[in-house]
């Protein structure tokens, strides 16, 4: 990472107040007049769910907390694997490291994660989250304490998405006593990870810091590494506390978009197909974070960020042999380098108060973002040229500004009951310094690239509306239910585009055009129950319907954007379906001296198109409604079994299971040559890991896990330009302490 931008980076923070932590004072769920204001006494990050006991209990809707014990006994090499553990999460797989994280929730499109807001320690970390909140950055799941999840009415708190829910990695807190760990683990592929790291608190004052390295020579053909720093700081008094945390994270790697074709998959290969492709990623973030109590019951905290990603893309460009079965490389590249630099305040106010007998909590705040864009497209002259001449190069910015409340009345008989409000503004512009312009020169058309100074801007404004009720009717029984708004704004460069015009030789360039894309907007709903009649046994199901009267599906510039706009604003959908999960504890249920933790969670959905939609096939017009969506399985489940005993070893097996997926709009079943498209068939997954803690030893442990230690070898995905397998079988090894 260049210290100009980490440097650059905390000087925009530096100029932004502060913001928050622990969790908020809260009215004790099993009281409706009084209000419990203990407050956690540790520094943490910004948490959506929280950590006190029943804390998932008063979330009005589908919640998921992943444990540190859980990220611990699972060993994951990627955040996908735990996320696999949640019901109503589908990850679909690139490169089977997750360094590029692909969340789907209840049927949504799991590219990019576009259509989930993934946060670490409260704060984004898609690219823009309004202008392009796409996931080419992905936390490091191997320095994260837990996981949160929220799928309900809940999610309007946080923005922009609120479709598909929201996805919080939270680090580790500093530890009270000062101490240091560390861990190294290798494996298969070359594969390797160390990490080092200390922390402690000295009276008001805390510090933790982690320094990471992972690498692999060979998975699949791809090649990678990663460092990454991550340090915090805090400082706590009578009535505030404070926290400041820096993060650096550099990546290299040989990704590429290009998959395998389908007699390449047949043969069984597993070789890199594009090996000359290179990706470096950096990112540089600072977050400040101020809490202060007002009083017992009123909490104000504000929360300010910063960050800079860059992502620059070598790919070596190629076409497919008659047929399309092999790829025939050239001897030139297309660099993609793009740049973001993101900032953003938001304070909120929590604060208990009384209607009458009724208590409630009131949370309400507002946000300032800004975010800015550089996208450059240079032609390289050789098959590794990773610069040349710039054919492309253009600029997006954009400002937003929300507004969010809710309330939560806690009624008699045990009922909860939450209505929000959220309101987002934003407003975006498109500046064009060079691009191809279509040119009639003598009777010929030329496409050349000229520099040019095209302009334009649009906005949306999103009114988002919300309710959650829940029913406690034992401490051991929760019923509750949600409706609320989705929202997602539509990314810049779809709704500001360039349409190439054939023009004269003088004629000036006309500006980019508007499509007057709406926001992806949706209702979502949801009914369900939480029983917990032991502390051995737990279980949870809901049902869930997400309405689309608008989901974004990207117009064909090939076919006339002005003439597709309408048909871009038409996207009709609905996702429908049941979620479960379940876990028993067999150890505390027959009352033995270890925990043999059994669990489960499924998903059945259906996701389709809603409406008529006329789509252009070859030659003919298809009308897709009542198909189902791309990238949509009908089922997924995943199934568990964790034994940790006394003598110090955790054993604990996975098995992942995915249905059918469909890759096009089309339903297509027969894959196609170049392997783009085609059914997807289902598949399964077992994954296996231990670790032994050794006696006097202060705490050192020797770790093992394998990854599909079966070597299932199957289609994971067939985008963005091919098939790409599942992750091969992986067997690491290794020590940790302290961790």
């Amino acid at each position: 990472m260049r210290l100009s931008q980490i440097l650059s980076t905390a000087a925009i923070a530096a100029l932004l107040p502060s913001m928050t932590i622990a969790q908020a004072p809260v009215p004790a769920a099993t009281d409706t007049t009084t209000a419990d204001t203990t407050k956690v006494p540790r520094l943490s990050g910004v948490e959506i769910i929280g950590r006190r006991p029943g804390s998932l209990a008063r979330i009005p809707g589908s919640a998921s907390l992943i444990s540190n014990a859980q990220v611990r006994a699972q060993q994951p090499v990627s955040g996908n694997e735990l996320l696999r553990t949640v019901p109503g999460i589908f990850l679909q797989e690139e490169e089977g490291f997750g360094l590029r994280a692909n969340i789907g929730i209840r049927g949504l499109d799991p590219d990019r994660s576009r259509t989930v807001l993934v946060l670490e320690d409260g704060v984004p970390v898609s690219l823009a989250p309004y202008g392009e909140p796409e996931m080419y950055y992905t936390p490091p799941v191997d320095r994260m304490e837990r996981m949160e999840i929220i799928k309900g009415s809940g999610s309007i708190m946080f923005g922009p998405q609120t479709i598909g829910g929201v996805v919080n990695y939270i680090t580790p807190d500093a530890p009270v006593v000062p101490r240091a760990k560390i861990a190294v683990t290798g494996g298969s592929g070359g594969s390797l990870l160390a990490q080092l790291g200390y922390g402690g608190t000295w009276g008001a004052a805390s510090a933790n810091g982690s320094l990471l390295r992972k690498q692999a020579r060979d998975i699949n053909g791809l090649l990678f590494n990663v460092t990454d720093f991550t340090g915090k700081t805090g400082y706590r008094t009578a009535a505030s506390n404070f926290l400041a945390k820096l993060s650096v994270y550099e990546e290299n790697s040989n990704a590429t978009y290009l998959g395998l074709t389908d007699s390449m998959f047949r043969a069984g290969s597993r070789l890199h197909p594009a090996p000359n492709d290179r990706l470096r990623l950096e990112r540089a973030a600072l977050t400040g974070l101020f809490e202060h109590d007002f009083s017992a019951t009123t909490v104000l905290r504000t929360l300010a960020y910063a960050y800079r990603t860059s992502r620059d893309w070598q790919r070596q460009d190629y076409s497919y042999a008659t047929g399309g079965n092999s790829v025939i490389f050239r001897n030139s590249t297309g660099n993609r380098d793009r740049a973001f630099q993101v900032v953003g305040v938001e304070p909120r106010i929590t604060t208990v108060w009384s209607l009458g007998h009724v208590a409630s909590q009131l949370d309400f705040g507002v946000r300032a973002h800004r975010e800015h864009a550089r996208d450059i497209y240079a032609l390289g002259a050789t098959s590794t040229a990773n610069t040349g001449s710039v054919r492309d190069d253009e600029v997006r910015d954009g400002q937003a500004f929300s507004a969010f409340m809710q309330n939560r009345f806690f009624l008699p008989s045990s009922i909860e009951l939450t209505p929000g409000l959220r309101i987002e503004t934003f407003s975006f512009d498109r500046n064009v310094l060079r691009t191809r312009v279509r040119r009639s020169i003598n009777g010929r058309t030329t496409n050349n690239p000229e520099d040019v100074d095209i302009r334009t801007s649009d906005g949306i404004v999103g009114v988002i509306p919300g309710i959650g009720a829940a029913w406690n009717a034992r401490p051991s029984f929760t019923v509750f239910a949600g409706a609320h708004a989705g929202f997602a704004p539509p990314r810049t460069k779809d709704a500001l585009i360039y349409e190439n015009p054939l023009l004269a030789p003088d004629q000036q360039v006309p500006s980019p055009v508007s499509l007057d894309l709406d926001s992806e907007r949706s209702w979502n709903y949801e009914l369900g129950a939480r029983v917990r009649p032991g502390d051995f046994v737990a279980f949870e199901a809901t049902a869930f319907l997400l309405d689309f009267s608008n989901q974004i599906i990207e117009p064909s510039l090939s076919s006339g954007s002005v003439a597709q706009a309408a048909l871009a604003n038409q996207g009709r959908t609905k996702h429908r379906g049941v979620e479960a999960a379940a876990s028993l504890d067999l150890g505390k249920a027959f009352e033995r001296p270890y925990s043999l933790v059994v669990a489960a969670a499924g998903t059945l959905s259906d996701a389709t198109f809603s409406a008529d939609r006329n789509i252009q096939s070859g030659s003919s017009v298809v009308n897709v409604r009542g198909n189902r969506l791309p990238y949509a399985p009908r089922f997924t489940s995943h199934a568990s079994a964790t034994l940790n005993h006394p003598a110090g070893f955790v054993l604990r097996v996975d098995a992942t299971s995915v249905g059918e997926q469909f890759t096009d709009n089309f339903e297509t079943i027969a894959g196609s040559a170049n392997g783009r498209t085609g059914k997807i068939p289902p598949y399964r997954v077992f994954d296996a890991s231990a670790s032994y803690t050794i006696p006097k030893a202060d705490g050192l442990e020797v770790t093992a896990s394998a990854k599909n230690m079966f070597d299932r070898y199957y289609i994971a995905s067939r985008r963005p330009e091919g098939i790409k397998p599942g992750l091969p079988r992986l067997i690491s090894v290794g020590l940790r302490w302290g961790m």
